[in-house]
């Protein structure tokens, strides 16, 4: 008989084929080691085989339509934000281009460590933002807090995380409906002035709000009435997934591996990607 707190809330979308019988912390600790490597380097030439190298993985374990497009928006966008905010302001390296800010009198250059610099930090983002986007899209609610339980985050506190996540897409449901509705009632948000786009979306946000403050009232209800507290350690699954030796093994390695390319990138940066050794 399961644990009737952790039914309160619907599960999330099915974890990908290729990883499905994998312990949900090693699946966790695999991602972080493999985000790790990300922020070792710092040069775009090394960053670029990381990145090539997550890519492959990621493409291995399988991609989805609605995965890609979301990565290629926030990666996108996030990487040439980052890049362009770091171009001008890395005074490490040959000027190519000197200039101050109006204004403020603040100088400002371009470099040739600026110029790599402001790639691999595009890279490393753009790499951290696949990871993370492809373990959230494969990785269900329950499997986050089983995977923080295995790795000795409180039950509790990892419960709650999760919980963060299931209503994210409550939330997305409530807007859509929100919004049929509102253009039944013949609410346009295209058309007007300024004024009348921003009354018009008032009528999306604040339906929005009241229902999710009601939506959260009933979930802390339903969990009060369970007994459930923040520093209960007696709140576990019934049913914890063993750890395997193959994926013991695998950990340890890349754990090797990734310490490895750390000794040596702090050893001899100049040889191993770092362009700047007071930096991360």
């Amino acid at each position: 008989m399961s644990n009737p707190v952790h039914s309160a809330v619907p599960s999330a979308a099915p974890s990908s084929r290729t990883m499905a019988g994998m312990h949900p912390s090693a699946k966790l600790l695999l991602f972080l080691l493999a985000g790790s490597l990300a922020l070792i380097f710092q040069d775009p030439r090394y960053l670029a085989g990381v990145a090539l190298l997550h890519l492959l993985l990621v493409s291995r374990i399988g991609w989805t339509r609605s995965l890609f497009r979301t990565f290629l928006i926030l990666g996108g966008i996030s990487s040439v934000f980052t890049a362009v905010s770091w171009l001008l302001f890395v005074r490490v390296g040959n000027a190519y281009w000197e200039g101050t800010i109006p204004w403020i009198g603040y100088a400002i250059q371009i470099t040739d460590t600026g110029i790599l610099w402001s790639i691999g930090m595009g890279l490393r983002i753009a790499t951290l933002v696949m990871l993370s986007v492809f373990y959230l899209f494969t990785t269900s609610p329950r499997e986050m807090a089983m995977a923080l339980k295995g790795i000795g985050l409180p039950f509790s506190i990892g419960f709650l995380i999760s919980l963060i996540f299931r209503f994210i897409p409550l939330v997305k449901n409530d807007l859509a409906t929100i919004r049929e509705a509102q253009m039944v009632r013949g609410v346009r948000w295209d058309r007007g002035s300024l004024f009348t786009k921003l009354k018009a979306y008032a009528a999306l946000i604040i339906p929005l709000i009241f229902t999710s403050l009601k939506r959260v009232q009933l979930i802390a209800n339903a969990l009060d009435s369970k007994g459930f507290q923040i520093r209960n350690r007696k709140h576990r699954y019934y049913r914890m997934p063993r750890w395997k030796g193959q994926e013991i093994a695998w950990i340890v390695i890349s754990a090797c591996l990734v310490g490895l390319c750390l000794y040596l990138a702090r050893l001899h940066p100049n040889l191993y990607g770092i362009l700047i050794p007071t930096r991360i």
